[in-house]
């Protein structure tokens, strides 16, 4: 560390993209490489800061949005939040003694909305130094360095071909030549990705009773909301659905980088936000989360093998096989919940969009770690491409539609492994 006096910060506005690669340093550090928890808490708080959703940033909304808690539960009891908030901090501290990075995020004690600062680049004095004048060359060397001058020609050829070739190799491996992006990132085209609604699970979690997407898209939540006991109204008025999920936010910024590599318009749009008239459309869509978190999903399950169905007895979400293959199951049962061990399921489906010419692609889990498995997998341009053609799917052909089925092994609220249950290729669908 460096014992160099440093200039003071200056609260002036950082740049979002500048804001998201210091994220991803402070991820790769020592100080926060250890701690999943610590790292999605500080990524939906930038995430929320950024949005200007800030009035979200109290303990009871991140208890709800970040570890599963009931908008009931005791904050008293349980400091799950503050002790997480104070990790951060320590973690923070611990990252900024030993690095020189311009840009800082602190958390205040007893607050948890960030604060960006920026402490401009110090610049380096420039010295002048003498320049002699050239000396005449004998003209022994006049020989030498034409020989020298003709093997660095080659070199830079040979260098130039080389560069072209790994290129070529390069651009054949781009997102706009294989699925799914082949397919979504489309020159001039708008694509928008549907964050889950949190909220909404909850509702249904405190309530025992399931929101159809009719209900949802029209905004009934409930059949008789005058029916609830205080506390619980008071929980109701808390979960308007601004909450994100903190794994939609890291899959999002994944899929932006991914964006810039194209001309493709990107929009991101909480999931009660829409309306049902924002499918009628010709734009591509991508929806995080499963029915449960995101309704809008099962305007695209009739197209779909797999599909998510909540089992009363279990009380819990399974995946439905409805055209079992040779030695695959019925349906499948994970054994986690939300920040448990155990396995849990995912899907990404790639489908049309029902008389209209967009594609939609479905990422989604039956817990969050799932959906976090399967956003790093779809991402991840070249490992899809490898997975797809292993199973039969060809990555570059770009009118194809297809179904993944993965099971992930989670430990302790961090996806461990994925493992591809089933693949599907599903029929295209005509545009109209």
């Amino acid at each position: 560390m460096s014992n160099k006096a440093r200039p003071p910060l200056e609260n002036v506005g950082v740049t979002t993209p500048a804001l998201h690669e210091h994220l991803r340093h402070l991820f790769e550090s020592s100080a926060f490489k250890g701690s999943r928890r610590s790292q999605q808490f500080l990524q939906h708080i930038v995430a929320m800061a950024l949005a200007g959703q800030t009035d979200e940033l109290k303990e009871r909304s991140l208890g709800v949005a970040l570890f599963g808690r009931v908008p009931t539960y005791d904050t008293g009891e349980d400091a799950v939040v503050r002790v997480t908030a104070s990790d951060v901090r320590k973690r923070l501290h611990q990252f900024y003694a030993e690095s020189e990075s311009p840009i800082r995020i602190e958390l205040l004690a007893g607050s948890y909305t960030p604060e960006f600062r920026y402490r401009p680049a110090r610049v380096p004095e420039v010295t002048t130094v003498p320049v002699e004048p050239p000396r005449a060359e004998p003209k022994s060397s006049h020989r030498w360095w034409r020989v020298a001058f003709s093997a660095l020609a080659v070199a830079t050829i040979a260098i130039s071909a080389w560069l072209w070739n790994s290129r070529r190799h390069a651009e054949s491996l781009s997102p706009t030549h294989l699925l799914p992006w082949s397919a979504l990132l489309r020159d001039g085209r708008q694509l928008q990705l549907v964050v889950a609604d949190p909220d909404v699970s909850a509702m249904q979690e405190l309530t025992g009773a399931e929101i159809s997407l009719p209900d949802y898209a029209n905004r009934r939540y409930l059949a008789k909301p005058e029916a609830l006991r205080g506390d619980l109204q008071k929980a109701f008025g808390l979960l308007r659905g601004v909450n994100v999920a903190v794994v939609d936010v890291g899959i999002a910024l994944s899929v932006s980088r991914l964006a810039a590599s194209s001309s493709a318009r990107l929009k991101i749009n909480p999931a009660r936000s829409l309306q049902l008239n924002a499918f009628r459309t010709d734009d591509d869509f991508i929806l995080l989360g499963s029915y449960r978190s995101n309704p809008w999903g099962t305007l695209f399950q009739d197209q779909m093998d797999f599909d998510f169905v909540r089992d009363l007895d279990l009380n819990r979400e399974v995946v439905r096989n409805k055209h079992p293959l040779k030695g695959e199951l019925p349906r499948y049962i994970p054994t986690a919940g939300g920040w448990d061990t155990g396995d849990a399921f995912a899907i990404i489906a790639l489908v049309g969009n029902p008389n209209q010419s967009g594609r939609v692609l479905l990422v989604a889990g039956t817990n969050a770690e799932g959906t976090e498995a399967a956003g790093q997998l779809v991402t991840n341009v070249p490992e899809l491409a490898r997975t797809l053609r292993t199973h039969g799917i060809d990555p570059e052909c770009s009118s194809c539609n297809f179904e993944i089925l993965f099971r992930v092994r989670t430990m302790a609220g961090s996806p461990n492994t994925l493992d591809v249950v089933a693949a599907h290729r599903l029929p295209a669908r005509s545009t109209p």
